[in-house]
């Protein structure tokens, strides 16, 4: 609210002196053409109703400018794009207005004479105006983007100082793990092989970190924890994974584990008569998509007690706020059968 209250100030401030060089401008070229003084020929009154006009005239286009200059600076439009339109538009609107003005006053038109200074002038002075705007909202943008950054490297420090207090417990899980995996006997392939998978899940997790890492360690990764995830489910379950992506495509760099709290959920709710989840992971382009379908059981019936927190999805979220601002996707679909997630991220 406060912002919008100092961005409508600005552009009343902008305004009024617009609209004062716009009188100023008209008054000099009409009144030296005509060779008479307006200032003499109009009461007090009039020449303030017509200077709060102008403004009023003037506050409108540049709430247009600053439109036009918030357009541009979203879509990274060219300088030549931006001043050009600016122009247009600054011809335009002075020169509807100066046409409403003379027919109001003089019940006829200005002449060519008469006009064309003040609207050179005008749409100077509107180019000035559109770069004020831009450099005000580029500025604006820059600070967003610092202030961003700064919560990124601040979380990814927490991460960090989280990661070295808890150093100590993954090397007594590990060291655990390995002495139960030696207490196995060799015939026992099953129970060894899921130690060992295990072992790998957490290990990638610990190691990961916060920054970027190969997308082909990620889909390494997410296959495993699937694998993992697989063997406590029923012999019911349909499980199909699909990883789309060419051999050449997987060295792109992202970040870790954004994709593990859809695999996460869709394991941990699925349901129904046919147990059944598919994931996909497709790369086009620059744009990455995973997509995880998992049944569910009927709305009606759900246990009342299977309470959902959405705890994985806020930090999901969040994570992707920061990491991804503007780059990301997170689409949810719920039917009566099947829960969809589609994650979409753009490199």
């Amino acid at each position: 609210m406060v912002k919008k209250i100092k961005q409508q100030l600005r552009q009343l401030y902008i305004a009024k002196y617009l609209g004062i060089v716009v009188i100023i401008c008209m008054r000099i070229c009409i009144d030296a053409y005509r060779n008479v003084k307006y200032w003499e020929v109009k009461s007090p009154g009039f020449l303030a109703c017509d200077a709060i006009a102008t403004i009023a005239v003037c506050y409108a286009f540049v709430y247009i400018l600053q439109r036009w200059a918030t357009y541009n600076q979203k879509h990274q439009s060219s300088l030549w794009k931006g001043y050009g339109v600016t122009i247009a538009i600054s011809l335009v609107v002075i020169s509807c207005y100066m046409a409403v003005r003379a027919y109001v006053q003089y019940h006829r038109f200005y002449s060519i004479q008469e006009g064309s200074v003040p609207l050179v002038l005008s749409a100077l002075f509107g180019c000035i105006c559109y770069g004020i705007l831009r450099n005000s909202i580029d500025e604006a943008e820059t600070r967003r983007l610092q202030i961003e950054q700064a919560e990124l490297k601040n979380e990814q420090l927490n991460t960090e100082l989280r990661a070295l207090r808890a150093q100590y417990h993954p090397h007594f899980l590990f060291n655990a793990l390995n002495t139960i995996y030696f207490q196995i006997g060799p015939e026992n392939e099953t129970p060894r092989h899921t130690i060992e998978l295990l072992s790998e899940i957490l290990r990638y997790q610990v190691n990961c970190g916060s920054e970027k890492v190969p997308l082909k360690q990620e889909l390494e990764y997410l296959e495993k924890d699937i694998s993992f995830r697989r063997l406590r489910c029923s012999d019911r379950l349909s499980l199909k994974v699909d990883f789309s992506i060419q051999e050449d495509e997987q060295n792109v760099m992202i970040y870790p584990l954004l994709f593990i709290p859809l695999v996460e959920n869709a394991f941990k709710y699925i349901g129904g008569d046919k147990l059944s989840i598919d994931v996909k992971m497709l790369k086009t382009g620059k744009q990455l998509t995973f997509t995880i379908i998992n049944s569910v059981p009927p709305i009606d019936a759900q246990m009342p007690s299977k309470t959902k927190t959405g705890t994985g999805l806020d930090n999901l979220r969040r994570r992707l706020s920061l990491l991804y601002p503007d780059h990301h996707t997170l689409e949810l679909t719920r039917n009566n059968d099947f829960y969809s997630a589609k994650l979409t991220l753009t490199l």
